[in-house]
């Protein structure tokens, strides 16, 4: 009986010191962010290639915990004082994994978010956040650790070459000369018959035609039967739209139609409930741009741009974040006050849009 008395007593012993070992303790430093390349330039040519990976070792809580990381990206004016990082972009990473790659395309998409200046290189910086919680899910006495690391980045903006009918004219400059210029281009986005663009039609009589190349050696598609149609007659006459308006102007060159829908843009969303009048832009027939200052949105918010009162006209975003006709929603990247603008002049396939 002495004997089981002291195996006890021994084994209570041992319970004991394992508990009193398990502690969670802080780490004596936080884990160091590094990065694969600290000058990354973005193209086309590295679209599908892993140009960005950060990674850091695992900190030691002197007991196995799960830990969360959270990526933060932003300039380094937007860093400082009692704000700083507040409008970061936040990547969660998988809990205990240690590494984040992104592909050049994807990478791009994200630095476009910031509102870098394509083709320029840029300075941001990384900010790595580890966290660890309460087995109960509440927040850990232990603190929030945190490594940054600056990089240089330089983004570029695509666009996507389409097969392009050409817009000459009465009403641009030099008049009745074709230009491959925005504002003046349709466009194919599958290389078939069927071609779109947006075009600004300033006066109250616009004639013109769409021509296949910068001359007038191709096809030249002019006045058909009606205001609808289209003729590639070299006796046809010029097409014609009763303006002033912004229109999409479709046309398909197999079935020898064209179609004309005005539109007035303006940007509506939940910082404005969804208004169809609060967010009016302002055309600018020197860039071809739609744009509104002042708008005031939060981290995570929806918006869609719309052309007209009643939503027959909008854009939304595909998958990838490209514009889309009645896409999805898009999503506010930061919280501040900002310039929107609108760029549909380049023809169908490179809509694009900016917060800055």
């Amino acid at each position: 009986m002495k004997y089981l008395v002291i195996i006890v007593l021994l084994a209570l012993t041992s319970c004991k010191k394992d508990l009193t070992m398990a502690t969670l303790q802080s780490p004596s430093s936080a884990p160091k962010l590094a990065v694969t390349s600290n000058n990354i330039v973005l193209s086309s040519t590295n679209d599908s290639v892993a140009v960005a990976t950060f990674s850091w070792p695992a900190p030691s809580y002197g007991v196995s915990v799960p830990v969360t990381y959270t990526l933060l990206i932003d300039q380094p004016s937007d860093t400082g004082g009692t704000a700083g990082w507040a409008n970061a972009l936040k990547t969660t990473i998988a809990t205990d994994s240690l590494h984040k790659s992104w592909l050049g395309t994807d990478f791009n998409v994200l630095v476009n978010q910031l509102g870098l200046t394509p083709g320029v290189a840029s300075p941001i910086v990384v900010r790595l956040k580890t966290d660890v919680n309460q087995s109960t899910g509440s927040v850990s006495t232990i603190p929030t650790l945190y490594s940054d690391v600056a990089i240089t980045v330089t983004p570029y903006k695509i666009v996507l070459i389409f097969p392009k009918l050409y817009v000459a004219g009465d009403f641009l400059t030099p008049n009745w000369t074709q230009e491959d210029q925005p504002g003046w281009v349709l466009a194919s986005v599958k290389s078939d018959s069927y071609y779109e663009g947006y075009v600004n039609f300033p006066n109250a009589s616009n004639k013109f035609k769409l021509c296949s190349l910068l001359s007038w050696n191709g096809a030249n598609y002019g006045w058909g039967t009606s205001a609808t149609t289209m003729s590639a007659a070299g006796s046809a006459g010029n097409l014609y739209f009763g303006g002033p308006g912004y229109c999409r102007v479709a046309a398909d060159v197999s079935a020898l139609t064209i179609s004309y829908t005005p539109t007035q843009w303006f940007v509506s969303g939940d910082f404005n409930g969804w208004s169809t009048t609060a967010g009016l832009m302002t055309f600018d027939p020197a860039t071809n741009l739609w744009k509104i200052s002042g708008v005031s949105m939060t981290a995570g918010d929806h918006f869609k741009f719309a052309g007209d009162p009643s939503w027959n006209s909008q854009y939304g975003v595909d998958s990838k974040g490209n514009l889309q006709f009645n896409g999805g929603n898009i999503t506010a990247a930061k919280t501040g006050t900002f310039t929107v603008t609108l760029d549909l002049s380049q023809g169908a396939g490179n809509y694009t849009y900016s917060v800055k």
